[in-house]
């Protein structure tokens, strides 16, 4: 049975995602870049694994140039696995525009919209998009 719930590291496909990272700043950088390029070079039907897999390599991008995080093990992470985040910071936002303002093709779109719980799962994701744009507190 998976981990489910509304935020961005409450699913499976983004902790597949995050448990590939290494202590090699530079493999993790590629790794979360690749993770983000894969849905945004997507030319299909976007799955709700990748999708989770390519936000939470953003959300993970934003923390480290200020958002909040949203729990003890997504810091954990963050602190343990050097990248760079400034590097990743346009793909990273390009990534979270994808898939939260795209419904076409878009499982991870559609699970939200028909759960009835897009618009809390989008409230969610602001700060982090919001750090993304530039408007986010200091990096660390």
């Amino acid at each position: 049975m998976g981990a489910w719930d509304y935020g961005p590291f409450d699913n499976d496909g983004a902790w597949d995602c995050l448990d590939a990272l290494t202590d090699d700043a530079d493999a993790n950088t590629a790794h979360l870049r690749s993770a983000m390029i894969d849905v945004l070079d997507e030319t299909e039907y976007l799955e709700s694994p990748e999708c989770q897999g390519a936000v939470g390599a953003a959300v993970l991008t934003a923390m480290r140039l200020g958002a909040p995080s949203p729990g003890e093990r997504a810091t954990e992470v963050l602190d343990a696995h050097p990248f760079d985040a400034e590097a990743l910071r346009a793909t990273a936002l390009r990534t979270l525009k994808r898939v939260t303002d795209d419904p076409a093709d878009n499982e991870w779109y559609d699970l939200w919209l028909d759960a009835g719980s897009l618009d809390k799962v989008l409230a969610i994701m602001a700060p982090y998009r919001e750090t993304l744009e530039g408007g986010g507190a200091e990096a660390r």
